[in-house]
């Protein structure tokens, strides 16, 4: 039998040496290898961070360069592909007319002539023998633009006087102030210009001094002002009728104040009847806790949490914004994204056919709205639930897919109320008047002028709800309501105005 032999104990401590170094370098590497994953992770930490940052600085860039070249508009045509419209079908003619008849009889028509040669009607130019018989004249229109005309009413009145000392004196006439120099078409110009069309008032001194009117900025200040002073009991009865009914738009943007470092706001709830704005230093949502206070109803906004003092059970019923959650989609360059806004055409594909069939409002537009929207709503609902988990959650695909899901309850509030529009367009559209004035006079000096620009702007939005000449109204409303009982302010907004009061042609100034 042979034996193995027994290794020394010089031998083995050697062995017992080298494999405690060959440990020691074993635990060194390992100690490194565990940095070098730490720092791994810390740096795949920071490449996510810098990815979602890129993400988001793109999709910014994005926006901006299509706010500076891009479409401004979210129309994509019609969804129903299969079934176009033709291009000169008989509603597109019939509308066509109408319209060309509207111009014809609302636009004041000047008749220009353009004779024929007298020479060549006494003797026709090529066979020179006789006089050419006159034949039915060709027409066409042409729209142009002939400046309006300022001009200065000479008041006077006549006088008389009695042997007995006895002095009769003719009527002054009404004025918007006493002893004022402007009349109310002067104060309505002014604020129609700056609130409707944007103009500030410093342009508005240059364009009447290029009539021949020298006024300074500050007179027409003053003018603006005494508009909104006169027009506020008008304005308070609007905000009084808001809490009143039952469906309410509302949306807010920002607005700044001259030497003030914060942003001031202006809200706008708008309903079937008034569209009212409202001027607050602050976005807190004491400002639709003021306006719609206890009232029950429908509140129709986007996710924005200052809504939700006025949006709880015993209050008003929330509805969402499909367009604020389509328009995020839109933003994001992804097939996925494409596939949420082809589905989304279909909603206002409804809208747009209870619209052009008649029966808008009605039962068969909620009817239509279960058969084709509420498919649709399902189907944007299961592909985000499917694909919400490969999408970080601040990435632009990951943050549409957060709004929907979670708002998605508020989104589909239409689909069982014909009232309720999908989307809040409505108020979206009234607060891009102000939106575009701001970035021509930039700011409002003081919480007052912004209540000034609210109460007015509020007067000429509803104007154009119903349809009214905002500058015949001011005209005549701000002489009215200085006689007119506070108890029928009502008769002064502006769809009884019009019923009560509009003249059905104007009037021409007498030069």
């Amino acid at each position: 039998m042979t034996t193995t032999p027994t290794p020394s104990v010089e031998s083995q401590l050697a062995l017992i040496a080298a494999l405690q170094e060959q440990n020691a370098l074993l635990r060194e590497e390992v100690t490194r290898l565990r940095a070098v994953e730490a720092e791994n992770a810390q740096l795949r930490e920071q490449v996510r961070v810098l990815t979602e940052r890129l993400d988001e600085v793109e999709r910014e860039n994005a926006e901006l360069k299509k706010r500076v070249t891009g479409r401004t508009t979210e129309r994509t045509g019609r969804s129903r592909q299969e079934n176009p419209r033709p291009k000169n079908d008989a509603q597109a003619q019939r509308k066509r007319k109408e319209a060309r008849e509207k111009r014809k009889s609302t636009v004041p028509s000047v008749d220009v002539l353009h004779p024929v040669d007298p020479a060549a009607r006494a003797c026709c130019p090529r066979c020179g023998r006789q006089a050419m018989s006159p034949l039915s004249p060709e027409c066409s229109d042409e729209f142009e633009w002939v400046p309006g005309r300022l001009v200065r009413r000479r008041h006077i009145r006549e006088r008389a006087v009695c042997t007995c000392g006895h002095f009769e004196t003719g009527l002054a006439p009404t004025r918007v102030v006493e002893g004022g120099l402007y009349g109310p078409g002067f104060h309505a110009r002014i604020v129609t210009h700056k609130m409707l069309d944007c103009v500030p008032l410093y342009r508005q001194v240059q364009a009447f001094h290029r009539e021949g009117l020298h006024v300074a900025r500050a007179t027409l200040v003053d003018l603006f002002h005494r508009a909104a002073s006169l027009l506020e009991p008008i304005y308070e009865r609007m905000l009084e009728l808001v809490p009143h009914s039952r469906v309410v738009h509302a949306d807010e943007t920002s607005l700044k104040m001259q030497k003030v470092d914060k942003l001031a706001y202006i809200w706008t709830f708008a309903t079937a009847m008034v569209v009212t704005y409202v001027f607050s230093p602050s976005r807190s949502g004491q400002t639709p806790e003021r306006v719609l206070g206890q009232s029950r109803g429908v509140l129709v906004v986007d996710g924005y949490t200052g809504y939700n003092t006025v949006t709880v059970p015993e209050k008003r019923t929330r509805a969402g914004c499909n367009g604020h959650a389509r328009r995020k989609f839109r933003t994001v360059d992804d097939s996925g994204a494409a596939h949420i806004v082809d589905l989304y055409k279909e909603i206002w594909a409804v809208e747009r056919d209870a619209k052009e069939g008649g029966f808008y409002r009605t039962p068969q537009h909620l009817a239509l709205r279960v058969d084709r929207a509420a498919p649709a709503m399902a189907a944007i609902k299961t592909w985000c639930d499917a694909h919400h988990a490969e999408h970080t959650p601040k990435s632009a695909m990951g943050e549409a897919i957060r709004y929907l899901r979670n708002q998605y309850t508020f989104l589909t509030r239409f689909l069982g109320d014909v009232e309720i529009d999908p989307d809040n367009n409505l108020s979206e559209r009234l607060l891009r008047l102000l939106a575009l004035g701001r970035k021509n006079w930039l700011f409002v000096g003081h919480e007052a002028a912004g209540r000034t620009s609210a109460m007015l702007a509020s007067a000429l939005a509803t104007c154009t709800l119903h349809d009214v000449n905002p500058q015949d109204y001011l005209a005549d409303v701000l002489i009215r309501v200085q006689t007119h009982p506070a108890s029928r302010v009502d008769e002064l907004l502006p769809h009884r105005w019009k019923e009560l009061f509009a003249r059905a042609e104007p009037v021409d100034t007498p030069g």
